[in-house]
């Protein structure tokens, strides 16, 4: 074999896909439904039974009128509107192609974020939504600090981005447990001014981005963040009309008081970070060495996902992108060398060097991708070698 490739994965089903968002509803409405019966079968006073966690009055209530669906959940149709559904998926689409780490970590906090928003309406216990707030943020915050660099050659700087990060961190930290507490209707506040300016400065970013794309994996990957950062963008549009109006006008007093727009904003949430997730995969692994390779977007029942057949085990090219075929120390498709151990070598490989693993690093790597943003695989193909090439016949060979 010339080239070095894993048997490919399935696409995912329709079924597949169904079966896991059963799974993530029988386990978060199973634990729904638990609670209810516990709080329904208790015999507490009625003024216990309106405030089952003793939780109120607080500082992060929403427009949904309490303990109306639910004598032990609090704000029942949010509850139910921050299942992990956008966390889930995307950690299981992850976990099946084995996504890199550093795009699991990102999964991993979603997971857990939705987490807690599902136990802080339900419960409306302070810590919990603080909690909740500055893991949502700390996401973005991780997102920027594996992959910011392709933004601009300033943030290649793992230096420059720590301080950013560690810096907003305390900054968030510091407004989320003083500004729900300061002013009227403090939480949801805290919500809009904590999460906006991020979001718009991203779906700038992203739109920026998608306005220069000058290949088909650039469009397909920040298509997907733009439409995502307006999704989100959307969403923090519509938390700004509902701080001012959401508590006077927001739910439906008359269908156990159903918080249309609290709801709508969810709804934006859930689509918009699971769209953005599919998109840092598609960076991840379309735009950023080392590729995966026959990676592509596709989409099932209407989701889009990013399908990696094999695993990233081929050896690329730093300098042009290509693929550099298995036990030759030369790019036929630019004549690049490989120099083992050497940090200025322009060929490395996954499975015999550490350049490639700082994605973010101004090594070889971070300096090839910083000069010719993105470098791209050329996929499907195999460079036609030199008349005489050691690689003629196992060129040959990779192609079929």
């Amino acid at each position: 074999m010339a080239t070095l490739k894993a048997a490919p994965l399935r696409p995912l089903a329709g079924l597949e896909v169904s079966t896991v968002l059963a799974s993530i509803v029988a386990t978060y409405g199973g634990a729904m439904y638990a609670v209810h019966r516990v709080a329904t079968d208790g015999r507490g006073d009625m003024q216990s039974r309106s405030n089952y966690w003793g939780t109120l009055p607080s500082a992060w209530d929403h427009p949904e009128p309490n303990y109306v669906v639910s004598e032990g959940i609090g704000e029942f149709w949010s509850v139910l509107t921050t299942m992990p559904v956008a966390g889930v998926m995307l950690m299981y689409q992850g976990l099946r192609y084995k996504y890199s780490g550093q795009v699991l970590a990102i999964y991993g906090v979603t997971c857990a974020m939705y987490t807690l928003a599902f136990t802080a309406h339900m419960t409306l216990q302070k810590v919990t939504f603080a909690s909740t707030v500055i893991s949502v943020m700390s996401n973005a915050l991780l997102t920027f600090a594996e992959f910011s660099w392709v933004a601009h050659r300033l943030l290649h700087s793992k230096l420059l981005r720590a301080l950013i990060v560690g810096s907003a961190e305390v900054v968030l930290v510091g407004t989320v447990v003083t500004l729900p507490y300061a002013i009227e209707n403090g939480g949801v506040w805290t919500l809009f001014i904590v999460q906006s300016p991020g979001v718009f400065l991203a779906t700038a970013i992203g739109f920026a981005l998608f306005s220069t794309a000058r290949t088909e994996e650039e469009r397909q990957t920040f298509r997907l963040v733009t439409i995502s950062g307006s999704l989100l963008s959307t969403a923090m549009v519509c938390s700004f009309v509902e701080c001012n109006i959401g508590f006077q006008y927001g739910f439906l007093s008359n269908f156990w008081g159903f918080p249309w727009l609290h709801i709508v904003i969810h709804v934006l949430e859930q689509v918009g970070i699971y769209l953005f997730g599919v998109g840092v995969a598609s960076l991840d692994a379309l735009l950023l060495p080392p590729f995966r390779p026959e990676a592509e977007v596709r989409s099932v029942g209407g989701w889009p996902y990013l399908y990696c057949p094999c695993e990233a085990s081929q050896s690329f090219c730093n300098k042009c992108g290509g693929v550099v075929e298995s036990g030759f120390n030369f790019c036929a498709w630019c004549g690049a060398t490989r120099q083992p151990q050497d940090s200025e070598s322009e060929v490395s490989t996954t499975a015999d060097s550490d350049i490639f693993m700082d994605k973010g690093s101004l090594g070889t790597r971070g300096r090839s991708a910083a000069k010719t943003f993105p470098v791209l695989r050329k996929r499907n193909d195999s460079p036609a070698p030199a008349p005489g090439s050691p690689t003629s016949a196992t060129s040959s060979q990779s192609r079929h």
